[in-house]
């Protein structure tokens, strides 16, 4: 066991280092100034220096070769499994690519924030174009070390479980199903009556009503925290898990949606095994899967009808709101109104997966390089135009939108409709073993839900993989029939 617990030791720093970047991260999108922005590239370069150096060297590989005649526990060999993945990683990238992408996504990230603001792309087309020529580099030398397409190996960055034509036939399923069950839905909702609602909830009512149901659901406040920031998200650390959202004004509702999207995430990460914290093991597993715990929450739960009639319950008792637009019928129908739109985080669960196939075959082009950055908001709105058959207006509404792009995260967009897919499988299954499901959720409570979700999946960490979580809990691999039939059924019958 000499050389498990030396690794075990190796790999408790690499994750406390982590950490740390973490909250760095977390604090340059939130609090951070402006003109901090280049000395914190420094700091988190230093840091991903110290993260490869701790992983990367001969030692692990020589640690490697002796445990092989170590004996050791089942959940041992995971933890193993997951070092190994995470050391084929960090010692197949040479400390330059790491040290470029990290400045030049923090740099990159910092003109995204301005461009959005001046919904103009030149503003950072220059650096996106520097960020992009590493993350190819990045590509073909982790494709390389995982013998697979350059694209399969970013991929790999955020789920190890599906490859890219495992994606490419699942979306070729899903495309002309969305386009054909959107056309009914269409004609559904214009015989709908719904009240819009004329005077919003304020920004202190949204954060109010925000941390009200992150308490009811789940969420720990003496181990993590709500504030705001350009784009949602959920980051942090041990014990230390950071949700962030975006205030609307002008939208009761877009917020909320956000933090219970956020919520998911964050009620995984707090609920990761203990026993295997600060180890590979002990983190969770691959984005697909994350992404199935912030959609179930959101998706499966919050826009039920049961939830709306709690969130209306509430509503009229916390701000003393009586007009009809507050009724449950009246806000299961705004949060379920399904049309196409330019913002993907704003989107309902119907057309969502299309913003998804859109980048996924967008990234595919770039890494192939097939487009150069200049071309990118045109082709953009061209993609756009062919999906969704109108016209995006501005930058901000199209290429400038999200995130991930201009922080580096080239490869993470698929996870997110591979994560609705999983959370509507998972949620076939639960109704099935929790009774009377929908009265508990009416009337708040959720502790069920919470229950099975971390005893299903959030305990298993990355002990077992995506596919055999999906296989333990609902014994069958991942089929989109469980999607298909959800959508069909709230939307249509």
């Amino acid at each position: 066991m000499r050389a498990y617990k030396k690794l075990k030791k190796i790999f408790y720093r690499y994750s406390i280092i982590s950490d740390i970047d973490n909250i760095l991260q977390w604090d340059l999108s939130t609090v951070m100034p402006v003109k901090s922005r280049k000395n914190r590239a420094k700091q988190l370069t230093l840091l991903n220096e110290m993260k490869h150096e701790a992983i990367s060297n001969l030692e692990i590989r020589e640690l490697f070769n002796e445990v092989e005649s170590e004996e050791l526990i089942p959940d041992d060999y995971s933890n193993l499994r997951e070092m190994k993945k995470q050391y084929l990683y960090l010692s197949a990238l040479p400390l330059d690519i790491i040290r470029k992408k990290s400045m030049l996504s923090a740099e990159c990230e910092g003109k995204w924030r301005l461009a959005k603001t001046k919904k103009n792309f030149n503003i950072v087309k220059n650096d996106l174009a520097k960020l992009f020529e590493v993350l190819k580099e990045e590509s073909n030398i982790l494709s390389d070390a995982y013998e697979c397409s350059p694209y399969d190996a970013l991929l790999k960055n955020y789920e190890y479980s599906f490859n890219s034509n495992e994606i490419q036939k699942l979306f070729d399923s899903l495309h002309p199903f969305i386009n054909k069950i959107y056309s009914k839905i269409q004609i559904k909702q214009k015989k709908e009556e719904v009240i819009p609602i004329k005077e919003n909830l304020t920004e202190e009512q949204q954060f109010e009503l925000s941390v009200y149901f992150m308490k009811k659901i789940g969420f720990d406040f003496k181990r993590g925290r709500l504030d705001q920031s350009a784009h949602p998200f959920c980051g942090g650390g041990f014990e230390d898990v950071r949700i962030t959202t975006r205030m609307n004004k002008n939208d009761s509702f877009s917020s909320f949606e956000a933090v219970m999207h956020e919520t998911g995430h964050a009620l995984y990460e707090q609920n990761l095994p203990r026993k295997w914290t600060h180890q590979p093991a002990g983190s969770s597993g691959g984005m697909a899967l994350h992404e199935s715990q912030s959609l179930f929450i959101e998706m499966q739960i919050m826009k039920s009808k049961a939830f709306q009639n709690y969130l209306s319950d509430t509503l009229r008792r916390k701000f003393n709101l009586k007009s009809n637009e507050w009724t449950s019928n009246n806000l299961y129908r705004i949060f379920n109104k399904v049309a196409k739109d330019y913002i993907r985080v704003e989107a309902d669960e119907v057309t969502y997966p299309l913003h998804i196939i859109m980048r996924f075959n967008l990234e595919k082009k770039i890494i192939d390089n097939d487009i150069s950055i200049r071309e990118l908001p045109d082709l953009w709105n061209e993609e756009f135009k062919k999906v969704f058959k109108f016209d995006v207006d501005n930058d901000a509404n199209g290429c400038l939108q999200d995130i991930h792009w201009y922080a580096g995260l080239l490869g993470y967009f698929p996870t997110y409709t591979l994560g609705a897919l999983i959370a509507s499988q998972f949620s076939y299954c639960m109704k099935k073993q929790i009774l009377q499901i929908d009265e508990k959720i009416a009337s708040g409570d959720f502790k069920e839900i919470t229950k099975w979700l971390k005893k299903n999946i959030h305990s298993k960490g990355s002990l077992r993989s995506t596919k055999e979580i999906l296989k333990d809990v609902t014994n069958s691999k991942l089929n989109i029939k469980f999607f298909k039939e959800y959508l069909t059924n709230k939307y249509i019958n």
